[in-house]
């Protein structure tokens, strides 16, 4: 099995080891020389600088560095939140820079599942509703999404907090909440901030 390291102490990705090969065949994601800026008053600030990642289907890889290095440019990056202004995205073996904003809408939706820092949970609707909210997406029969989203809820110890509000609930289980609803569209890739 390979392992991918990344340091971001100053910045920049280092891919520590890898395997040659088809990129489509080896790697769920496959990202080479990858640079993103941001404009900041009269400075340019170089976030992301060539940045080169390969991970295979079923890797786990921790992007660790201090704060400000670059990892949610990067998570956001590969979870097509966010664009860069150089380098090649491929995943799932499907370059990403042409997707028009439909398509990676779907990507997103069919490939990609999320955990963000702040949760991102929505306050009107229950832990199950916001678990269930990718099916929702997806065109799951209600009566099914709510079954599912029970199930995952159950999966991560909180089932007899599925109806209530994120506003009735602690950071531990917000953030439990969040980690279901990233399963339940069965997605490839999940992208864990923090």
């Amino acid at each position: 099995r390979r392992s991918s390291d990344l340091d971001f102490s100053k910045g920049t990705a280092c891919l520590l080891s890898r395997e040659d090969g088809p990129v489509s065949l080896k790697f769920m994601i496959h990202l080479q020389g990858i640079a993103k800026s941001f404009q900041t008053g009269s400075h340019t600030l170089q976030v992301l600088k060539g940045v080169d990642l390969e991970v295979a289907k079923g890797d786990l890889v921790a992007i660790m560095g201090s704060s400000g290095s670059g990892k949610s440019t990067l998570l956001n990056v590969l979870g097509l939140l966010d664009s860069y202004d150089q380098g090649s995205y491929h995943l799932g073996g499907q370059e990403m820079s042409k997707l028009t904003e439909r398509r990676a809408a779907e990507t997103r939706l069919d490939m990609l599942g999320f955990v963000f820092q702040s949760f991102n949970l929505i306050g009107f609707k229950t832990a199950a509703e916001n678990v269930a909210l990718p099916l929702y997406y997806q065109k799951v029969p209600r009566k099914e999404r709510m079954l599912r989203a029970h199930a995952l809820l159950e999966r991560v110890g909180l089932l007899e907090w599925a109806d209530h509000l994120p506003s009735q609930l602690s950071g531990g289980q917000k953030q439990r909440v969040a980690i279901a609803r990233s399963l339940a569209g069965n997605p490839k890739v999940i992208l864990a901030d923090e």
